[in-house]
Protein backbone atom coordinates (compact mmCIF):
# COMPACT_ATOMS: atom_id res chain seq x y z
CA UNK A 1 0.00 0.00 0.00
CA UNK A 2 1.44 3.49 -0.94
CA UNK A 3 -1.16 5.59 -1.22
CA UNK A 4 -4.38 6.74 0.25
CA UNK A 5 -7.15 9.03 -0.23
CA UNK A 6 -9.07 10.31 2.85
CA UNK A 7 -12.08 12.83 1.43
CA UNK A 8 -13.04 15.21 4.02
CA UNK A 9 -15.70 17.52 4.54
CA UNK A 10 -14.54 19.93 7.09
CA UNK A 11 -16.71 18.51 9.85
CA UNK A 12 -15.80 16.84 13.23
CA UNK A 13 -16.22 13.47 11.49
CA UNK A 14 -13.16 14.68 9.08
CA UNK A 15 -11.35 14.91 12.27
CA UNK A 16 -11.74 11.53 13.65
CA UNK A 17 -11.05 10.16 9.87
CA UNK A 18 -7.77 11.93 9.52
CA UNK A 19 -6.67 10.46 12.86
CA UNK A 20 -7.23 7.10 12.16
CA UNK A 21 -5.36 7.66 8.53
CA UNK A 22 -3.05 8.77 9.93
CA UNK A 23 -2.87 5.47 11.78
CA UNK A 24 -2.83 3.18 8.71
CA UNK A 25 -0.52 6.19 7.00
CA UNK A 26 2.54 5.46 9.75
CA UNK A 27 2.00 1.41 9.51
CA UNK A 28 2.13 1.57 5.97
CA UNK A 29 4.30 4.67 5.06
CA UNK A 30 1.69 5.56 2.55
CA UNK A 31 1.77 9.27 1.13
CA UNK A 32 -2.01 10.61 2.25
CA UNK A 33 -3.92 13.18 -0.08
CA UNK A 34 -6.50 14.83 1.71
CA UNK A 35 -9.31 15.39 -0.79
CA UNK A 36 -12.50 17.85 -0.64
CA UNK A 37 -15.39 17.97 -3.25
CA UNK A 38 -17.01 21.19 -3.03
CA UNK A 39 -20.52 21.24 -4.47
CA UNK A 40 -21.47 24.05 -7.57
CA UNK A 41 -24.45 25.60 -6.38
CA UNK A 42 -26.35 25.65 -9.37
CA UNK A 43 -28.83 29.00 -10.30
CA UNK A 44 -32.09 28.72 -10.57
CA UNK A 45 -34.40 30.68 -12.38
CA UNK A 46 -38.31 30.07 -12.36
CA UNK A 47 -38.25 26.14 -12.87
CA UNK A 48 -34.99 25.96 -14.73
CA UNK A 49 -31.77 25.21 -14.29
CA UNK A 50 -29.36 27.92 -15.79
CA UNK A 51 -25.82 28.88 -16.23
CA UNK A 52 -24.96 30.93 -13.38
CA UNK A 53 -24.67 35.28 -15.12
CA UNK A 54 -22.33 36.07 -12.34
CA UNK A 55 -19.88 33.05 -10.81
CA UNK A 56 -21.43 31.84 -7.43
CA UNK A 57 -17.91 30.42 -6.48
CA UNK A 58 -17.04 32.99 -3.38
CA UNK A 59 -13.07 33.32 -3.48
CA UNK A 60 -12.75 33.81 0.00
CA UNK A 61 -14.55 30.73 1.25
CA UNK A 62 -12.49 28.77 -1.22
CA UNK A 63 -9.65 30.48 0.37
CA UNK A 64 -10.56 29.72 3.73
CA UNK A 65 -11.35 25.79 2.81
CA UNK A 66 -7.65 25.52 0.78
CA UNK A 67 -6.34 26.86 4.47
CA UNK A 68 -8.18 24.14 6.24
CA UNK A 69 -6.90 21.64 4.50
CA UNK A 70 -3.59 22.91 4.71
CA UNK A 71 -3.65 22.50 8.41
CA UNK A 72 -4.72 18.91 7.98
CA UNK A 73 -1.46 18.19 5.84
CA UNK A 74 0.25 20.15 8.72
CA UNK A 75 -1.38 18.00 11.17
CA UNK A 76 -0.21 15.08 9.26
CA UNK A 77 3.09 16.27 8.71
CA UNK A 78 3.88 16.64 12.47
CA UNK A 79 3.05 12.80 12.82
CA UNK A 80 5.53 12.17 10.40
CA UNK A 81 3.02 11.24 7.43
CA UNK A 82 3.57 12.92 3.99
CA UNK A 83 0.56 14.11 2.90
CA UNK A 84 -0.73 17.18 0.58
CA UNK A 85 -4.34 18.03 -0.33
CA UNK A 86 -6.59 18.67 -3.27
CA UNK A 87 -10.10 20.89 -3.79
CA UNK A 88 -12.13 20.07 -6.32
CA UNK A 89 -15.47 21.00 -7.07
CA UNK A 90 -18.08 18.60 -9.05
CA UNK A 91 -20.75 15.74 -7.65
CA UNK A 92 -19.10 14.21 -4.16
CA UNK A 93 -19.23 10.26 -5.20
CA UNK A 94 -18.03 10.95 -9.07
CA UNK A 95 -15.34 12.97 -7.80
CA UNK A 96 -14.14 11.20 -4.99
CA UNK A 97 -14.41 8.02 -7.28
CA UNK A 98 -12.55 9.80 -10.29
CA UNK A 99 -10.03 11.17 -8.07
CA UNK A 100 -8.90 8.01 -6.51
CA UNK A 101 -8.74 6.10 -10.02
CA UNK A 102 -6.14 9.49 -11.05
CA UNK A 103 -4.16 9.07 -7.92
CA UNK A 104 -3.82 5.12 -8.34
CA UNK A 105 -4.87 5.39 -4.56
CA UNK A 106 -4.81 2.12 -2.70
CA UNK A 107 -7.11 2.91 -0.16
CA UNK A 108 -10.35 5.51 0.41
CA UNK A 109 -10.92 6.60 4.09
CA UNK A 110 -13.76 8.10 4.72
CA UNK A 111 -16.01 9.19 7.86
CA UNK A 112 -19.39 8.55 8.16
CA UNK A 113 -22.60 10.77 9.25
CA UNK A 114 -25.36 9.07 11.03
CA UNK A 115 -27.86 10.16 9.00
CA UNK A 116 -31.14 8.71 9.64
CA UNK A 117 -33.46 6.37 7.15
CA UNK A 118 -35.24 9.45 5.45
CA UNK A 119 -32.54 11.10 4.48
CA UNK A 120 -30.54 8.61 2.97
CA UNK A 121 -33.56 7.19 1.28
CA UNK A 122 -34.04 10.54 -0.63
CA UNK A 123 -30.56 11.98 -0.93
CA UNK A 124 -28.72 8.87 -0.53
CA UNK A 125 -25.07 8.71 0.85
CA UNK A 126 -21.72 9.31 0.44
CA UNK A 127 -20.06 6.13 1.95
CA UNK A 128 -22.80 3.96 0.16
CA UNK A 129 -21.84 5.71 -3.04
CA UNK A 130 -18.57 5.38 -3.18
CA UNK A 131 -18.42 1.68 -1.81
CA UNK A 132 -20.30 0.89 -4.92
CA UNK A 133 -18.19 2.48 -7.54
CA UNK A 134 -14.95 2.26 -5.74
CA UNK A 135 -12.18 1.04 -7.77
CA UNK A 136 -10.00 0.06 -4.07
CA UNK A 137 -11.08 -0.97 -0.91
CA UNK A 138 -13.12 1.69 1.17
CA UNK A 139 -12.24 1.82 5.08
CA UNK A 140 -15.49 3.90 6.29
CA UNK A 141 -14.67 5.58 10.25
CA UNK A 142 -18.07 5.95 11.92
CA UNK A 143 -18.38 9.30 13.37
CA UNK A 144 -18.82 8.12 17.05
Amino acid sequence: MDKIIVAVDLSDVATVALNHTVSFARAFKCHVRILHVEVPVPTYIGNEIVQPVIPTDNEEEMERISKDLSAMVDHLNQHGVEADFELVKGPIVESIIEKAASYNADMIILGAHNHGFLYRAFIGSVCSGVVKHSPCPVLIIPSK
